[in-house]
């Protein structure tokens, strides 16, 4: 249903008359005759007796016209909400974060943000490091935070902070290998390992190591296989196994003394985390004010 249609419609029901309505909308009382037939047409009823010069609403015009007055009032409202949004730092934020970022790098950020930034809300989604990119690529997600630069060119990707991958174990675990010095990844690769789904940053990371020494995963004796790396922490503190995983993530966990950080250098390795967001994707204010103030813009 065409609303230039309606809008000739409510004319001619306000005013009674279809020259006024001609008048009121700038058209010729022809057209608004026709959009009114049209109407009538699309809908199979009449909306209006002629009764001379008189114009008045049939029971189905009446009802029409209380709904197209509904409509308008929400188109109303849509447009002053837009405008508030196109002008202002409110609204609705959705962002996509792999693991890591969304327990420990996007609670500091909106914490200060919103206190900057009252009126924004944010809606947070999670998912590996291939699955925020691959949403973002595809518009259902605005932002995302990720722990390696997306390999697709549509994407805008910031560099945030860095992140070590370390690898820890149950320090009550008792097949922990003795002394405190290096040791190899052939030393460890019969040990129980937790290991992280396809897609994540940190498995990327440690199937890159191993690749350079000659070895794959399977390689490796593989316990338990988890979605994210808070299960894959908290697998390894109860003891199933050792893990290559986040130094941001264990921190605290290393420092209490419920975890051991093993020295593997062949393991151990630096990435960063970026902020990505589609190059043709609109930015209304908030999502602009939120990605300077990740940046420190």
């Amino acid at each position: 249903m065409d609303i230039r249609k309606l809008e000739a419609f409510c004319h001619v029901y306000e005013t009674q008359s279809f020259s006024k309505a001609g008048e009121a909308m700038f058209l010729s009382q022809p057209t608004i005759s026709s959009h009114v037939a049209n109407l009538e047409a699309e809908l199979g009823v009449r909306l209006f007796d002629r009764l001379g010069r008189r114009v008045l609403a049939t029971q189905a015009g009446d009802i029409l016209y209380r709904s197209a007055q509904a409509i308008f009032s929400h188109v109303r409202q849509a447009r002053d909400s837009i405008e508030i949004l196109r002008d202002q730092v409110v609204g609705e934020l959705v962002i996509g974060c792999s693991t890591i970022p969304a327990h420990h790098i996007l609670p500091g950020f909106l914490a200060g943000f919103s206190s900057r930034y009252p009126l924004v809300s944010f809606r947070v989604q999670t998912g590996d490091s291939s699955e925020v990119a691959a949403r973002v690529a595809d518009g259902q997600w605005v932002l995302g935070m990720m722990g390696h630069r997306p390999e697709s060119d549509e994407l805008t990707a910031h560099p945030l902070l860095e992140d070590e991958t370390v690898v820890v174990a149950s320090s009550s675990a008792p097949w922990l290998p003795g002394g405190a010095g290096p040791v190899s990844v052939r030393e460890l690769a019969g040990l129980p390992w937790v290991m992280r789904e396809h897609g994540s940053a940190t498995r990327r990371v440690l199937e890159d190591a191993l690749a350079g020494l000659g070895l794959c995963l399977q390689d490796i004796n593989v316990r338990c296989w988890v979605d994210g790396t808070c299960e894959a922490v908290a697998h390894v503190l109860s003891g199933a196994g050792l893990s290559v995983t986040s130094r941001l993530a264990t921190r605290q966990m290393v420092e209490s003394g419920a975890l051991v950080r093993l020295d593997v250098p062949e393991l151990v390795g630096r990435r960063r985390f970026f902020l990505v967001h589609h190059r043709e994707r609109q930015m209304f204010p908030a999502y602009n004010a939120f990605v300077d103030h990740c940046l420190g813009r």
